[in-house]
């Protein structure tokens, strides 16, 4: 049966349609690091698809205030079949830039608005691996420690309780606060893995594209924001 062009055929539609199931069923890889000591800041976030043959990383080190603008300084690199690219991207956003975005948000948000039910359907797909979130606080007071102390714990898990209503938590979250209480000083760690199914991300993507192309200029609005901004 293998020697006939229908054989060779068949044998091609079985082999597309376990490679494309694979693609379906592969996880989109988040893992996210973020830390602040003192006035430095630094994030790191990569993103993994299809088991890893592409990788998606970006590295912001500091943002710079130079009094009228704030500067971003970015490192990109994508690493796609073995072979990767690097390069450096500087940003500068200014009070006028900072005005026209939050109108392009607005118009976003104009757009979508009832998109939250698709949202909020794709969050539910999120599986999140890993949680970790360190801080040290110290105002160089033992009583204003202390209730600073309290406030960050506060924060922190009002954050988890939000974050479990809308994603799977796979793990137990790592959460510390530690008081420093001879000087003053903030330092706080985050680290996050978290994933969603390929496929659940591409419908998700198809169901926005759908609902954008029903407004006039949506779809480049959308790039405008996401490339430019």
């Amino acid at each position: 049966m293998f020697d006939t062009p229908f054989g060779w055929i068949m044998i091609s539609g079985v082999f597309f349609a376990l490679l494309l199931y694979m693609v379906i069923v592969s996880p989109i890889v988040i893992d996210g690091h973020y830390r602040r000591s003192g006035n430095k800041d630094d994030a790191a976030f990569t993103v993994k698809l299809l088991y890893g043959l592409i990788k998606y990383r970006i590295n912001v080190p500091f943002v710079r205030f130079t009094g009228k603008s704030i500067q971003l300084k970015e490192k990109i690199s994508t690493t796609s079949a073995g072979q990767s690219d690097s390069h450096k991207q500087q940003e500068e956003i200014d009070a006028e830039r900072v005005v026209r975005l939050i109108d392009q948000w607005k118009q976003l948000l104009e757009m979508t608005r009832d998109f939250t039910g698709v949202v909020k359907h794709a969050l539910e797909r999120v599986d999140v691996l890993r949680w970790r979130w360190t801080t040290s606080v110290g105002t160089g007071d033992a009583m204003w420690t202390a209730m600073a102390t309290g406030l960050v714990w506060s924060i922190k898990t009002s954050a988890i309780g939000l974050l479990s209503q809308v994603v799977h938590l796979k793990s137990s979250p790592e959460m510390q606060v530690n008081p420093v209480y001879n000087r003053p000083a903030f330092t706080t760690e985050w680290s996050c893995i978290a994933q969603i199914r390929f496929g659940y991300a591409i419908l998700a993507g198809l169901q926005l594209f759908i609902r954008l192309k029903k407004w006039k200029g949506g779809v480049k609005l959308w790039q405008n924001i996401l490339f430019k901004a």
